[in-house]
């Protein structure tokens, strides 16, 4: 899967996850926090359920600088091995 297409498929996760308070135009925008957005703990850990489910990857939840934005989990994602 191509790291444009895990972006979408996972901005679309952020809009459940935040019960709408984030739209995924929103989270697709590059290098916003998704805590000053508007995602809040119990958020955090929507998505990352639903990312496990999705794509088989467990969120490091305790690298906040790596969750806080799209492009960090998406890079969790697609490498999942690094810190």
């Amino acid at each position: 899967m191509t790291a444009p297409a895990v972006r979408e498929q996972l901005a679309t996760l952020v809009e459940a996850a935040s019960d709408g308070t984030i739209t995924a135009t929103d989270a697709l925008v590059t290098g916003r926090s998704l805590g000053a957005l508007g995602l809040t703990s119990l958020g955090y850990l929507r998505l990352a359920d639903a990312v496990e489910l999705e794509f088989g990857v467990e969120l490091d939840l305790g690298a906040a600088v790596a969750v806080d934005t799209l492009d960090g989990i998406v890079a969790q994602i697609l490498t999942p091995d690094q810190p």
